[in-house]
């Protein structure tokens, strides 16, 4: 077990809002991490409910509450979760989720190990609402090497190829590179996505490691599960991360003709889900706008080249199919399935 003032400090910061159900479970496991030098900020967003009693209840002096007056929203309160770090490394852990007992183990030595990396990545385990475990998140194929240490280029063409796949969750950062290069979550720019510009910043900067082991367990509420379906009808959020730095010469000549092939499949698989959700709610007209902009060899060339981009070419044939013979009401839980298939 490590222990004591020979060791890098760790500071875990866990922003939390009504997280009562959950932030019991999330201190229980980073407290018993085998890496035991540690300064735990709680850091509260005015939340109404219990959570501030739960945590009250851990006796253990490394932790700290620091209680918002105010909600000031989900980046506000990563943003002073950076303010108050300490210690060598920072981690930002999320208030649902648990982790495996040698998780900050594992991430201070490769930190340690590797002092040009600005932050390590790692995947992680799902859970439900009672823990049960019920699938992954695996990093991406190409994420092979023994050194398991990444420059921007490898990763920001591995994100227009699959979209976001580092987990917020699972980073920890070196704390000067949050403090002195990243200083704030961009959430006036990105808004749901922000997190993944920051690790397109810190990559940017530094190599960033990607460890392929489930260190964590990442919670997958029935909220967030309804989330994954929504009716959400407007441009992902993640297409404006890109954009910005695709408008970046310096980004734009590490691509090629693929890179930005992948990216339009990305887009195509978008606006296919945006035309369920449209025709979902019986906005058949904002479907037909969205299908009218379906480049027909490049979605069937997508669909020779993966399954995702194969469901997305049927998903659109079969709304066009539905628009066709005006099946408004026919196939609803035909396109839900094929929304979750497109998001595999």
């Amino acid at each position: 077990m490590s222990s004591g003032a020979d060791i890098p400090l760790v500071c875990i910061c866990i922003p939390t809002f009504n997280a009562e159900k959950t932030i019991r479970e999330t201190l229980d496991s980073i407290v018993k991490q085998r890496y035991q030098n540690l300064d735990i900020h709680v850091v509260d967003n005015a939340s109404t409910d219990a959570t501030l009693k739960v945590v009250g209840e851990f006796d253990d002096p490394r932790i700290k509450i620091h209680r918002n007056e105010i909600n000031v929203g989900g980046e506000g309160n990563f943003n002073r979760c950076i303010q108050l770090a300490t210690g060598k490394y920072t981690a930002i852990f999320h208030a649902d989720d648990m982790y495996e007992l040698d998780m900050v183990e594992a991430q201070v030595a490769f930190l340690e190990g590797n002092p040009a990396a600005g932050a390590v990545f790692t995947e992680a385990k799902l859970i439900n609402e009672d823990g049960s475990f019920i699938g992954k998140i695996q990093f991406p194929r190409e994420f092979d090497s023994a050194d398991c240490l990444y420059d921007f280029k490898k990763i920001f063409k591995a994100v227009l190829r699959h979209s976001n796949f580092l987990i917020c969750p699972s980073v920890m950062a070196r704390t000067d590179v949050y403090q002195h290069e990243i200083r704030s979550w961009r959430g006036e720019m990105f808004s749901s996505s922000a997190d993944l510009d920051v690790w397109l910043r810190i990559a940017q900067l530094h190599p960033v490691g990607i460890l392929p082991m489930p260190l964590m367990r990442y919670r997958i509420s029935s909220s967030q599960f309804s989330a994954g379906v929504r009716l959400q009808t407007e441009r992902a959020d993640f297409f404006r991360v890109i954009d910005h730095y695709l408008g970046q010469s310096d980004v734009r000549a590490l691509l090629e003709n693929r890179d930005i092939q992948n990216y339009a499949a990305l887009e195509r698989r978008d606006s296919v889900m945006r035309a369920i959700n449209l025709f979902l709610m019986g906005e058949t007209g904002e479907v037909r706008a969205l299908l009218g902009d379906m480049n027909a060899w490049d979605a069937l060339r997508s669909a020779m080249q993966s399954k995702r981009g194969a469901g997305v070419l049927v998903a659109a044939i079969y709304l066009r199919i539905l628009l066709l013979l005006s099946l408004k009401k026919f196939g609803q839980i035909t396109l839900i399935f094929m929304k979750r298939a497109m998001g595999k």
